[in-house]
């Protein structure tokens, strides 16, 4: 064997090492500094991207030490792909600036300019303890011995207003940008087709998405159940529902809000993760119930409908934007048929550009993105990278989050038709037939069902009848079970051993077998539902 002379001690092994910045081209540590998880969102999401691809700056995110809700935000963080690094070491990189889309004097420390972003829509909010609007407050604008930002990013002529009241010494470095979040909508509308796809939704459904800010005027707490509510009363073939709360929500409540919405996730409510997507979901819907939340007022904005369920009035700004929007906007009546107002709140239409939007959001030309980068890198003293904002990502529904799978089946005949209609089901009681399919995890929806299908996967024709005796055995209220046994058929055992045969358009194959517990229908049916008139055929098989 060939001979290795001893090379002497060895120097230890110091380990991974932090890659020198200067060595990789980086002439610019930017700090990203946010209180909470949605202001880390939108660092994140709208500007973080902006500045990512330029090799000069490397971006650094970290919470505030003072951060509302840290383990909450410290938790969600490597869900968005975030690497958070402690505030007092952010502070020791000696950024050449800190970034936040939350004011706090804390931001100071870092001994860096510091440029301010909105991180909801606009400044309305007055919250305990300050002196002005959040976000715009001399108690969070300015620092340790009168130091004031550098550059604050204003989304409208609204907010300017709300800078001069509540801290005029900062009006040097407001400049009206426009709106991150907003422009990203507005270049995002053609993708409402993808984002309904991702979400579920089909072409002749009409989505309802229901939004709650956080607090005790927010819609979760003034109506918990209306998501629930909504859910159970819309008719599903023409409604899907969707819930969008604000991520303090979940925080508040030490996060058992999932657990308390799971058998609603479970049996069709559409929810998506919280720091993002819920954009493209404004962007799918038909109608927002909403309040006082940013998300509502910029569904507003979009030109969506909108029907408030709550609003804190005691919590805006007098004289605001989201003030006057409140006071006009229409409102859900919750004693009232939740269908016919959604449908002609639908028909409306959005109620037209309104001068409280105007003063909200302004929309120049270059847009926000171009605006605020080269701010930005005018305070780096850097040569601007030409950068555009990215469209939204397609949504993504929670795990969760599953398709109905047990509902009640209201049929009524109307001359020579059938007109259907199916209500996700939360409890027994409810109208028409209750249907559950093998997908359904509720034992008293599975104990009390009429109908079960089993339509998940083609069936051989031997397999039904064993599936059906197992069925039957196992649920006394059973009258009748469904098993698919081609695209565009199913087999219907009932309990009697009559065996019935089914052929219809595979969309409707999940409704047609409630038909048969209704001793008045004949063998050829017209059933007509939200997508139109179609037939179907039954027949009994010997």
């Amino acid at each position: 064997m060939p001979h290795n002379p001893d090379p002497g001690p060895r120097t230890p092994d110091p380990g991974p090492r932090t890659p020198d910045p200067g060595a990789l081209g980086v002439s610019r540590t930017v700090v990203l500094a946010g209180r909470t998880l949605q202001s880390l969102a939108r660092l994140r999401f709208d500007l973080a991207p902006l500045l990512a691809l330029d090799h000069r700056v490397r971006l650094v995110h970290t919470l505030n030490e003072g951060s509302d809700r840290r383990w909450h935000a410290e938790r969600r963080a490597p869900h968005l792909g975030i690497p958070l690094v402690p505030w007092k070491v952010a502070v020791e990189e000696r950024p050449h600036l800190v970034v936040s889309a939350s004011a706090d004097p804390e931001l100071y420390e870092a001994n860096a300019p510091v440029v301010l972003i909105p991180h909801g829509a606009t400044y309305n909010r007055v919250l305990d303890g300050l002196t002005g609007a959040a976000g715009t407050a001399r108690e969070q604008v300015v620092g340790p011995g009168g130091r004031l930002p550098a550059f604050m990013a204003m989304p409208g002529a609204a907010a300017v207003e709300q800078l001069a009241a509540d801290c005029p010494e900062a009006l040097s470095a407001a400049e009206v940008t426009g709106d991150l979040c907003m422009e990203r909508l507005r270049i995002s509308v053609p993708l409402r087709r993808a984002y309904r796809e991702a979400l579920g939704v089909a072409p002749h459904q009409r989505l309802v998405v229901v939004s709650s800010t956080w607090g005790p005027y927010s819609l979760t707490a003034v109506d918990r159940s209306l998501p629930e509510h909504l859910l159970s009363r819309l008719p599903a073939d023409e409604f899907a529902v969707a819930y969008i709360p604000h991520p303090n929500i979940d925080a508040d409540h030490g996060g058992n809000l999932l657990a308390y919405l799971r058998p609603r996730l479970r049996n069709g409510l559409i929810m998506i993760p919280p720091e993002e997507g819920w954009r493209a979901a404004l962007i799918a819907a038909d109608c927002v119930v909403g309040d006082s939340g940013s998300v509502t007022f910029y569904a507003a904005n979009l030109g969506r409908p909108v029907l408030l369920a709550a609003f804190g009035f005691e919590e805006m700004a007098a004289g605001s934007p989201q003030e006057a929007f409140g006071r006009e906007a229409v409102w859900l009546r919750r004693e009232e048929d939740p269908v016919s107002q959604i449908r002609e709140a639908v028909s409306s239409g959005a109620c037209g550009r309104r001068g409280y939007l105007d003063a909200a959001w302004s929309e120049p030309v270059p847009g926000p993105a171009r605006r605020i980068t080269d701010r930005i890198y005018e305070l780096l003293s850097l040569s601007p990278e030409e950068t555009e904002p990215e469209l939204l990502a397609p949504p993504e529904r929670l795990p969760e989050s599953r398709p109905m799978n047990a509902w009640h089946c209201d049929l009524r005949i109307d001359g020579d038709e059938v007109v259907w209609s199916r209500y996700p089901a939360s409890h027994p009681r409810g109208p028409g037939r209750l249907v559950v399919t093998g997908e359904c995890r509720d034992s008293r929806l599975r104990g009390d069902a009429e109908l079960f299908l089993e339509h998940s996967r083609v069936h051989r024709a031997d397999e039904v009848g064993p599936v059906a005796e197992e069925l039957f055995a196992d649920y006394t209220q059973c009258k009748l079970v469904s098993v698919r046994t081609g695209a565009e058929e199913a087999l219907a055992v009932g309990r009697d051993g009559v065996r019935f045969g089914i052929r219809c358009g595979a969309g409707l194959l999940d409704v047609v077998p409630a038909a048969l517990l209704d001793s008045r229908l004949g063998p050829s049916l017209r059933l007509r539902g939200p997508g139109g008139t179609v037939s179907a055929t039954i027949g009994v098989v010997a």
